[in-house]
């Protein structure tokens, strides 16, 4: 006998609402053999550009050995710090050159403009229309709980500096910008212990308490909805653990004048939205690594000797010499050898930057849904808000899309010959099933091939 189970189960134990994944025993009985396949879109903001000449790959394939210095990590990397080794995911990421955001973002150094298509509205750093993620948020959510999800791991609300994700008519959507909220939000516990311990003695115990419940829920169950529900329910063990007021692990920073642990965040505000993803929670989430300012790399370690990046901004490592914002430990050295120091360590936060697109990307591949894994599912965007970080020139940005949504095709490298971003977002655009023959201000046609 089947048994149908409605989407939202309350669990009796928790007195709370949980989120579940998607299980087959949820589809309605007409509509079983009518499944839409889900698709979703990731957007991964990271500041202050990168070195395109050393970032740029030639049109075609992405061949192992041959790639351009900032890209190399594509092919893998090494644990460091909070960050687990990885594997490849050279065969997942397709790169876009030539891609020209200079009609769009008419300023320097504005994250605000960097997932818009459309110049600003009596300013230069505050959209006219919305965002990409807002714009594909309506077509993409289904019935999921989340419109989307809007992520921050920097705590400036400074309009230019501290969003990325812009509604109709300039209006900033609401950000999350500390990981225990993001958590609190999604799964309806208490995230913050303000009461001597007593939340985070029932944060720590909720799932013992649905134990029960879930053990009864699985004899209903087909096999395959059962291995997703206990991959549920370690997901959430995990990141309750991660986030305890125990370990520490999640323990929001007093923050210093430049900001906080960005790195540490970003994570885990990766994992929790892989998660909700995974939960189909949301489909469209933007992430914000960090303002243009703030982001530092002490305590890894980026370059050898003097090319070593130690405790420089990551704004003041991608100006190299002869920005007034600039690392000056290299200004007593000749001039072109201070040059090649200022090059190489560019090209090693570069390369940090797209070790952090790989773990997302990794993290979606690691997920089996119903179509092969959420990475078959989704688009991940890489973007920025410059092309080049030391001459602050918004042509030749540094693009990266993962993912399969919509058939779309990896390994390989695009020219986008000088289309501007009305141009990319129209190509993602298409990739879900949305005709569009153009879009943004000024607009732009898609790219050949994308």
């Amino acid at each position: 006998m089947i048994h149908h189970l409605p989407r939202r189960t309350l669990l009796r134990g928790a007195g709370a609402l949980m989120a579940l994944p998607f299980l087959e025993i949820m589809t309605p009985k007409k509509a079983v053999a009518q499944t839409t396949k889900p698709q979703r879109f990731v957007a991964f903001f990271y500041p202050n550009g990168t070195d395109p000449g050393q970032f740029e790959p030639k049109a075609g394939p992405l061949v192992p050995g041959q790639l351009p210095p900032c890209l190399v990590d594509l092919e893998g990397f090494a644990a460091e710090r909070i960050w687990p080794a990885q594997g490849s995911v050279l065969s997942e990421v397709t790169v876009v050159t030539g891609t020209d955001h200079s009609g769009v973002s008419t300023d320097i150094h504005i994250p605000s403009m960097a997932l818009s298509a459309h110049k600003g509205i009596k300013n230069n750093y505050t959209p006219s229309a919305p965002t990409l993620d807002q714009y594909l948020a309506d077509s993409l959510r289904g019935e999921t709980p989340f419109r989307n999800l809007a992520l921050s791991a920097t705590p400036s609300t400074d309009i230019a500096q501290g969003n990325i994700s812009f509604k109709a008519n300039g209006q900033v959507e609401t950000v999350i910008r500390n990981p225990r909220q993001l958590f609190s939000n999604l799964f309806g516990m208490k995230a913050v212990d303000a009461a001597g311990g007593t939340h985070a003695r029932r944060r720590a115990s909720v799932l013992d308490l649905v134990k029960a419940d879930a053990e009864r829920l699985k004899l209903k169950l087909g096999r395959a909805d059962q291995a997703r529900l206990d991959q549920y329910f370690q997901s959430v063990t995990e990141l309750e653990a991660q986030l305890g007021s125990g370990s520490g692990a999640c323990q929001v920073p007093n923050e210093p004048e430049m900001g906080g642990d960005w790195h540490q965040k970003s994570k885990l505000f990766i994992d929790l939205a892989v998660l909700a993803l995974s939960c189909d929670l949301t489909r469209v989430v933007s992430l914000q690594y960090s303002d243009s300012w703030g982001v530092t790399y002490s305590g890894y370690s980026l370059g050898e000797g003097i090319e070593g990046v130690g405790d420089w901004s990551d704004h003041f490592i991608s100006h190299k010499l002869d920005d007034t914002d600039r690392a000056t430990d290299l200004d007593g050295l000749n001039r072109s050898e201070a040059m090649r120091i200022a090059n190489a360590r560019v090209i090693a936060t570069s390369r940090f930057k797209v070790r952090r697109f790989a773990y997302l990307v990794n993290a979606l591949g690691s997920v089996t849904t119903e179509n092969g894994t959420l990475l078959d599912e989704t688009l991940a965007l890489y973007a920025s808000e410059n092309g080049d970080g030391d001459s602050h020139a918004r042509t030749r940005m540094p693009v990266m899309i993962a993912g399969h949504a919509g058939g779309f095709v990896t390994g390989r490298s695009v020219d986008a010959k000088g289309k501007n971003t009305g141009s990319l977002h129209a190509s993602i655009i298409r990739r879900f099933g949305l005709d569009v023959s153009s879009y943004g201000d000024p607009a732009g046609s898609p790219i050949e091939g994308l």
